[in-house]
């Protein structure tokens, strides 16, 4: 056994360092929070400057041009629009340049990382909290994705503070409604595919029973909300004559029954694509957390197994034996709901799914909710977080790594739930159990250290194809506004219209991909074309009168267009 006593010289000094920073913790945690998250951002954002913008990127920068004002004849406003809005401000203010937008995704990623500690410490102490923070926020996908220029991050920021202002509004104050729905609704105009974090926000509302009883806050919240949504609505009015239209056209495309060629590069029917990919996404670090807790809790239930079965026994006998009829129909019901939950997923639209889950978490808690589960609603809140996502990027053929991003938070909670548990239990002999605590923290932060060190300084490496795109499309752009003075006026298109709408400031034709008597615009598994893709290619430039034609495409054999220079991989034709 070991004891830190006043006897223990080591003991001693280590329990007053102990004391001392529980003592101040309060203070320490969010200033240590802000310090490290703040240098990573900084450091990410000046990572991603050299890199340059991504092709998602550049459709938010030319909407954020014309938001300003200052519109060059292309944009894509199907995409959501606030981050492209918070972007304008700035370009009206002369700052024009892609900085702008990697600086605000870095700004809004820190925010967010503080509304997560928050909402941890609504269950946690302040150095779990902070521990859990930062395992989020040096998640290699969250790294990688944060101060890129996209949407993903800061939409994720600003659905993490709707569930905080939800949780608030349930256990505290219920005008904290006011502030939960509209950001939910700043998060859905961020990335509309965040809009399934309404069903984690709805499960603690109801499962908290808060709805009827605070329904005039709720009222009033989500009126608030709509009035920030109504000038959208109005500009997509205009736009396309129809205020719904960029929300029915990403829904349409997600829910539609037409199958998604294989061909796509995004193709991945695997429903368990995410579980697969999650060791990456989680890294080295969420890995230890796991193999902590998983060892932890093999020593504590190896010591406890006679026990634990003792009270497995007596939960599974009070709920099988009991005379009450209907506590039989829910678990029925349950069970039920699990068989179908299972049998469909990936068979049924994820919609259906999601509210079969949805029931099945909300029959869940009406059963349990007499055991001593302490903190049962936040759990939940958390696993229906989770599940929301996890279910629609799932069942949705077309997957990719930012993707998991908004699986994140819940992996955290859970991550620093399951080290707590372990850590209260295995006290090893040690008077204060809160040490064991404490010393995993310790270990963790430092390896959470050393590996976001490293993988910034590699983080360039996997990106370089964007940093070489960007330099040939920049070079190609300053050589053509000077080899054709009237180039404004004439037809131009290109594989990668958005960079090169956003580097030439005008509007580009989107050339598609043809494979095998198909057309593609996002991109395809495989580039090799064959002759029937070669004069599609030459078909279409013609039918639609192109004049120059910025190509990445290698092996084409265009018949009408001459190579007039080329820049790396960016070849420009010219009709003949």
């Amino acid at each position: 056994m070991i004891y830190l006593d006043n006897d223990n010289k080591f003991g001693k000094k280590f329990l007053t360092l102990y004391n001392s920073l529980k003592k101040y913790s309060h203070y320490i945690s969010p200033i240590v929070l802000m310090l490290v998250v703040s240098i990573v951002t900084y450091y990410r954002v000046m990572i991603q400057m050299e890199i340059g913008p991504i092709w998602d990127t550049c459709d938010f920068l030319s909407n954020a041009l014309l938001f300003a004002g200052q519109g060059t004849g292309y944009a894509d406003l199907t995409r959501p629009p606030f981050l492209s809005f918070l972007t304008s401000l700035f370009f009206r203010l002369g700052y024009v340049s892609p900085t702008v937008i990697f600086a605000l995704d870095g700004a809004i990623f820190v925010f967010g990382v503080i509304g997560f500690y928050l909402l941890l410490k609504i269950r946690f102490s302040d150095m779990e909290s902070l521990l859990g923070a930062l395992l989020f926020s040096t998640f290699p996908i969250v790294l990688l994705f944060a101060g890129f220029g996209l949407t993903d991050v800061p939409s994720l920021s600003f659905s993490i503070w709707a569930i905080y202002f939800t949780v608030l509004a349930v256990k505290r104050n219920s005008k904290f409604f006011y502030l939960a729905f509209p950001f939910f609704v700043l998060a859905f105009l961020t990335r509309y595919a965040i809009a399934f974090v309404i069903f984690p926000m709805l499960i603690y509302i109801l499962i908290n029973k808060r709805f009827v009883k605070y329904i005039r806050d709720i009222l009033i919240g989500i009126f608030v909300s709509f009035l920030s949504l109504i000038p959208c609505l109005l500009f997509f009015y205009s736009t396309f004559g129809n205020p719904l239209y960029p929300f029915s056209t990403f829904f349409g495309v997600t829910t539609t029954s037409s199958p998604i060629s294989s061909e796509n590069f995004a193709y991945h029917p695997n429903l368990f694509y995410f579980i697969l990919k999650s060791p990456v996404y989680i890294g080295t670090v969420g890995f230890i957390f796991l193999l902590i807790i998983l060892f932890g809790f093999f020593i504590f239930t190896s010591i406890k197994l006679k026990k634990g079965d003792l009270k497995v026994k007596n939960h599974l006998k009070y709920y099988f034996n009991v005379k009450n009829n209907f506590t039989k129909l829910k678990i029925l019901i349950i069970l039920l709901l699990i068989i179908i939950f299972v049998g469909t997923f990936g068979k049924i639209t994820y919609m259906l799914s999601e509210l079969i889950f949805f029931a099945l978490l909300w029959f869940s808690y009406d059963l349990l909710k007499n055991i001593d589960i302490k903190n049962m609603d936040l759990n939940l809140l958390f696993l229906s977080w989770f599940m929301a996502f996890f279910i629609f990027h799932s069942v949705y053929v077309m997957k990719d790594g930012r993707y998991f991003l908004t699986m994140t938070p819940a992996i955290s909670y859970f991550l620093i739930l399951g080290l707590r548990e372990v850590s209260n239990k295995l006290t090893f002999g040690l008077k204060n159990k809160h040490i064991i605590l404490y010393l995993f923290t310790i270990f963790l932060l430092g390896m959470m250290l050393l590996s976001t060190t490293c993988y910034l300084l590699d983080l360039k490496k996997p990106q370089s194809n964007i940093e070489l795109i960007n330099e040939d499309m920049i070079s190609a752009s300053h050589w053509f506004v000077n080899y054709d003075a009237d180039y404004k006026n004439k037809t131009i298109y290109s594989d990668e219209w958005p960079y090169t709408g956003w580097y030439l400031k005008m509007h580009i034709g989107m050339m598609p991909i043809f494979r095998d008597n198909q057309k593609f615009y996002c991109g395809v598994k495989d580039y090799s074309f064959n002759s029937n893709d070669n004069t599609a290619f030459n078909n279409y430039l013609d039918a639609e009168n192109v004049d120059y034609y910025f190509c990445v495409r290698k092996g084409l054999n265009l018949t009408h267009y001459k190579p007039i220079k080329q820049f790396g991989d960016v070849v420009i034709y010219k009709k003949n």
